[in-house]
């Protein structure tokens, strides 16, 4: 079969997309991989288009022989992926598959474009799919896939996990058959242009260096009530939902990647929570690392699993940068988000590890939840005052709070009444988004790490924040977020016409 398979992501590396189309591949099938960069993909735009009409056709025309075509999606990515399949279904017979978060958690909905939905991991539920197609069988009972037919809709049970890792191939980083939107048209993919987009990626950006993205396994040892690990692993119940590839598959591929980019200076994992790996594990993880791949490297971590013999072994082998989730510095909140056991005291522990290593490091990068509608300014200053106790140097990365749908933070504040407009709260808003409000402009003015902390803490004082964040003050803050919101919006715009 023919499978066209579709990713609007701003960031090429479409881990699991890649993986599906090796499958494909080792399976028999031919594939072509289409990407196609959302430009408002980071910061959406209600009711706009993403794509325009000649982007279109281009799609369609190499869209024109497939059997089937399959397109990945997130949440924010849900107006792209209508409007790309509107205008294949209008053009082509092929089937459209849509996959990834979104369709596992919201699969009524994505029928209502897509001819068929896949819930949970891809792999089997794709290489299946076109195996039946090719046969001409029945594909009423494939595991994992929803189907809409004239009369129902067929909704078959979820396909059980694969619990060894090892039997995927590598991800599809071929150049045949792969394409990309760059300056307004689909093109062949090329080296250079592959280099180009390792190059603009988030954690590639921030340091300065290229980096090749990869993932060592799947799932996460949380529960938080704003991720939707939590509704996963309830679909997954009573399976083993955090794995892990063997050092040898992941060493195998990163000696590919670093042959064959060497353009590549470093290597980013963005596994949920690296350090959950068991600490023998990452012993020979950091070994055979050391020995065969030598480039620097950053991961995620959690300050539950982070311990000093876990960054001992990295960071001799290698470990350049981390980032860290804190969230917020409340415990009120921290007990909403389903945090309660990261109490502050060992988020602190945690932050005094990677403080020890800081001049072998590029400064540590820590996460913080932003516009929480159970928030209160008593919540917020507990965050700030947190913050200000954050040892020199570091980053913050301030997120605003997406309701995502499948979170229990989600069902929580549909229930209490906090979701009115789910277009406009969820699908069109981005975590860059924050509310304008005087102590939400001091989460950003702590940004860079180098704001100074007894300064901080005399603007979280009760008597300045009394006066600043009084309501007379709000449309002060109000204009001065507008301004750099369409400045952001304008550097945008710039980068997507580039």
């Amino acid at each position: 079969m023919k499978i066209c398979l579709i990713s609007p992501y701003p960031d090429i590396t479409a881990y699991g997309l890649r993986t599906i189309s090796a499958c494909l591949k080792q399976g028999g099938h031919e594939t072509r991989m289409i990407f196609l960069p959302d430009p408002y993909g980071d910061d959406p735009k209600e009711g706009v288009d993403r794509y325009t009409s000649p982007i279109l056709d281009e799609l369609v025309a190499l869209c024109q022989d497939a059997d089937v075509i399959g397109i990945s999606l997130m949440t924010n990515f849900f107006d792209s992926a209508a409007q790309l399949t509107g205008r294949l279904k209008q053009e082509l017979d092929a089937k459209v598959v849509w996959g990834g978060i979104h369709p596992t958690v919201c699969p009524m909905e994505c029928l209502e474009h897509a001819d068929m939905v896949c819930i949970g991991e891809g792999e089997g539920v794709m290489v299946q799919l076109a195996d039946r197609i090719a046969h001409e069988s029945r594909l009423d009972d494939i595991e994992g896939l929803w189907i809409r037919t004239d009369e129902t809709i067929i909704k078959n049970p979820v396909r059980p996990l694969e619990t060894d890792l090892d039997v995927y191939p590598l991800p599809d980083y071929s150049l045949e058959g792969h394409y990309i939107l760059s300056l307004g048209h689909i093109r062949p993919m090329t080296m250079p242009l592959i280099r180009s987009f390792l190059k603009k990626g988030t954690v590639s950006n921030h340091l300065g260096m290229i980096g090749y993205q990869t993932m060592t396994g799947r799932g996460c040892p949380h529960r938080c009530s704003y991720c939707v690990n939590d509704t996963l692993k309830g679909l997954y119940r009573g399976q083993r939902y955090l794995r892990w590839r063997s050092n040898a598959h992941v060493i195998k591929e990163l000696s590919w990647a670093k042959e064959n980019f060497p353009f590549v200076q470093f290597i980013w994992i963005s596994d949920d929570s690296f350090f959950s790996r068991p600490l023998k594990d990452l012993r020979e993880f950091a070994q055979a690392y050391q020995k065969e791949i030598g480039l620097p490297f950053s991961c995620l971590a959690s300050p539950l699993t982070l311990t000093e013999e876990k960054m001992a072994l990295l960071v001799n082998a290698g470990l350049c940068y981390v980032q860290m989730g804190i969230e917020t510095g409340s415990k009120r909140i921290q007990k909403l988000f389903n945090r309660g056991f990261m109490s502050n005291d060992r988020m602190k522990e945690a932050i005094a590890i990677l403080h020890r290593y800081r001049e072998q490091m590029f400064p540590p990068s820590y996460d913080f939840i932003m516009d929480v509608p159970y928030e209160t300014d008593k919540d917020r200053i507990a965050t700030l005052k947190f913050i200000s106790q954050i040892p020199k140097p570091y980053r913050l990365q301030p997120f605003s709070l997406v309701l995502y749908p499948g979170t229990g933070l989600y069902r929580r504040a549909k229930d209490d009444g906090y979701i009115q407009d789910e277009r406009r709260q969820i699908y069109a808003k981005s975590y860059s988004m924050r509310e304008p409000s005087y102590l939400s402009l001091l989460v950003s003015l702590t940004k860079f790490g180098q704001f100074p902390a007894f300064f901080l803490s005399l603007l979280i004082s009760k008597p300045v924040v009394r006066v600043l964040g009084s309501p007379i003050m709000r449309p002060f803050f109000r204009r001065l977020f507008l301004s750099l919101r369409r400045l952001y919006r304008a550097g945008k715009g710039v980068e997507a016409g580039s």
